[in-house]
Parts: structure tokens; sequence; C-alpha cells
């Protein structure tokens, strides 16, 4: 938390400050919020199952063809929030995932990692080992079914955990 609270104000402290000439001839502010990544999948149920059942996301919104939809995944139902699109193929069968070069993970910090880990696993899933990080923080890999690579974080693990973030 402390890094947090130093890196904050310098790159708050940047982004105010930046080019002069970037400020002025933007002079229409654009704003916008992050929805989230969107990731194909091989199988949109045992995706939609791996999100839900496993990780504790909701599904916030479905569309497409029934018998292969997109979805939207993510924790709550606050449609403000970052999401997982979950994308599928639509022409024709699915193909094998292909993971480029450059996409490493997709991180969340979440409370509760020892109980997010046993959804995991009472789901059917294989959830990576819990190892400290960085003084009392908490971190775990697992791989969703299409072989995304999920970093999960648990920053106020323990008896002294503070659950408003």
């Amino acid at each position: 938390m402390r890094v947090r609270a130093a890196v904050l104000p310098a790159c708050l402290a940047m982004v105010a400050s930046g080019p002069p000439l970037a400020r002025a001839q933007d002079a229409a502010a654009v704003t916008g919020t992050m929805v989230g990544p969107a990731i194909y999948v091989s199988d949109p149920a045992r995706s939609a199952r791996f999100y839900t059942e496993g990780l504790g996301m909701k599904i916030r919104m479905r569309f497409g063809p029934p018998e292969s939809p997109d979805q939207l995944v993510g924790y709550g139902a606050d449609p403000g929030q970052p999401c997982i699109m979950l994308l599928s193929e639509k022409a024709g069968p699915g193909r094998a995932i292909e993971h480029g070069h450059g996409f490493d993970r997709i991180a969340f910090q979440v409370a509760h990692l020892d109980r997010v880990r046993d959804r995991l696993r009472t789901a059917g899933f294989q959830p990576g080992t819990v190892e400290k990080a960085h003084g009392t923080t908490q971190v775990m890999m697992v791989t969703d079914p299409d072989g995304y690579r999920i970093e999960l974080i648990d920053v106020a693990p323990g008896p002294d955990r503070k659950e408003a973030r």
C-alpha cells in the first residue's frame, strides 16, 4: 500500500503536467472507462463456469447466438466496473486458441484468496500455489480453460483484514 501512496501522486503530477502542446491541442477533453480485455474462448459454457463458479464472477450480459454467445463476466453487477469479454467463434466450429507474444496475464485483486482457491478446486479447476509477495500480499496464478493466465492478488490476507478496499 505504501508503494501506491507514493506512486499515485507522481503519476497524477505527470498526467497533469503533460506536454503543454498536447494539452493545448486537445481542447475537447476525452473521457472513458476501461471495459476490460476481450478474449476468444473455445467452449463458452466451460469458460463461463471457470469465471463464475471458480473465480466467483457474475455473468453481466450474454449476446449473440444462443448456441455460442459472447459473454461479459466481472465481479459484481455494476456495468461501470471492468469485466472480461468472453468471445466465441461465430463461423463454424471453434478452433484452438493461439496465444501471441506480448500478452502475459490478467490480474485481479480479490479478498480471501484461500476461499477463491477452494472454489476453483470445488469447480474442478487446478489453482496454483498461494505465495507471499511484498510483505503481507499473497498471490496465486491460475490458468483458465483456454490457457489464459490469471493472477489473483490478495493485499490484506489474514485476521487483520480491512474489508473495505
